[in-house]
């Protein structure tokens, strides 16, 4: 049964009715809202793009609900929403962000999958995937980023130097797309010049309404300090918090049936512990992806796709949607893992996405989350013997 593709075709068109359908009940989506202010204030007023969060930074010390921490290239992002009427700019904003990514893990989706289901199970994840929903809920910016590094991975092995542009593009909106290097190790010299090339090229346009002292301003009075704001929010499953709230004894809030909320605390209390802790496994994690990507012949779209995953693992801060970059990852390898019976590996993939089954704030200890990205990245490391190729495909 679990065989048949309709089965999944069902399942994944369930969850696409379920993510329309929530979606579409009244939510203000302050991050959408932010983004579309910031771009109104880069075409009429850039000196108040980040006045009121550099304020919000320097006075309370901790990041803002509403205001944008983002480089300026987000703001740029969200300037085109604002030719529409009041009332329609975020809802644009935040169905173009779900469409774009929708079509990143399409580009991916027809660059990996074999069968039919394969297909079938692969749309099934996506739809189901709770940080795809966190995404569309929020309002965010990663489907835009997706898109850019998921056009990224599949346009490397005919044009490189496209691809650094695409990776490029990608990291002027969140600097986790960066970490795509890690698979250019074949034509990489075009890959570079084209990164290069291209972030120079939006960093600077993005930049242009600021000038060189609003960019440094930015710099040094929103994204430094917001790098150092702390969060306690339960909604942060980061690996540090993961230790943190652990054996390091910090409190953090969980969110009752009745909305009420309620402080709890684990009476282990070492801290210096929870750093190390934290420290070596993301140590590890960096490591284990490049002997993962050394290991499957240096295939680009597995070590891409192991590089993007990285970003939902190195963070010091990571909400439900900052998960969405394990999903390329995680994706290919059930492809993969679907087409050589590895049915043991898909089991376990099948855990870790179950583990995403609510939200953190529901939990009792919210990092669950954190566990089950470490599951599934690890899960796609022991995977890497299954991407050797001697042509560098996608498997």
């Amino acid at each position: 049964m679990l065989g048949r593709p309709l089965l999944w075709w069902g399942i994944a068109a369930a969850m696409f009715v379920r993510d329309v359908v929530y979606n579409l009940i009244p939510n203000t989506r302050p991050d959408a809202f932010s983004v579309v202010q910031a771009g109104y204030r880069w075409l009429h007023d850039p000196a108040a793009i980040y006045a009121g969060t550099a304020k919000h930074l320097h006075d309370t010390g901790l990041v803002p609900v509403i205001g944008l921490i983002r480089p300026p290239a987000v703001a740029m992002l969200g300037a085109p929403f604002t030719v529409l009427p009041a009332s329609w700019q975020v809802p644009a904003f935040t169905i173009a962000d779900a469409v774009a990514a929708v079509a990143g893990l399409w580009l991916v989706q027809r660059f990996v999958t074999r069968s039919s289901l394969e297909t079938a199970v692969f749309w099934a994840i996506v739809f189901y995937s709770p940080p795809f929903f966190a995404e569309v809920n929020a309002g965010q910016i990663s489907g835009f980023v997706l898109l850019l590094s998921c056009a990224a991975i599949v346009t490397y092995n005919e044009r490189p130097a496209v691809s650094g542009v695409l990776a490029a593009a990608a990291a002027s909106l969140k600097l986790y797309p960066s970490l795509l290097v890690l698979g250019a190790r074949t034509r990489w010299k075009s890959f570079l010049f084209g990164a290069l090339g291209g972030g120079v090229v939006v960093t600077t346009i993005a930049c242009i309404p600021l000038g060189l002292s609003g960019t440094w301003s930015y710099v040094t009075q929103v994204l430094v300090p917001s790098l150092r704001a702390p969060n306690p929010d339960c909604a942060q499953t980061s690996v540090a918090t993961l230790f943190g709230r652990s054996v390091g004894g910090d409190a953090y809030p969980i969110l009752n049936p009745d909305g009420s909320t309620v402080i709890l605390q684990s009476p282990i209390h070492l801290g210096a512990v929870a750093t190390a802790l934290t420290v070596l496994t993301l140590v590890a994690a960096v490591a284990a992806a490049i002997y993962a990507a050394r290991t499957s012949g240096w295939n680009p779209a597995y070590g891409m796709a192991l590089g993007l995953g990285l970003g939902a693992i190195l963070p010091g801060e990571v909400n439900p949607y900052q998960y969405l970059p394990l999903l390329p990852l995680v994706l290919m390898v059930v492809a993969v893992s679907i087409r050589a019976g590895r049915w043991s590996r898909v089991t376990l993939l099948a855990a870790g996405l179950l583990l995403w089954l609510r939200q953190p704030c529901l939990l009792p200890f919210p990092n669950l989350w954190t566990i089950a990205a470490l599951l599934l990245f690890a899960v796609c490391v022991m995977a890497a013997r299954d991407f050797q190729s001697t042509n560098q495909s996608a498997a």
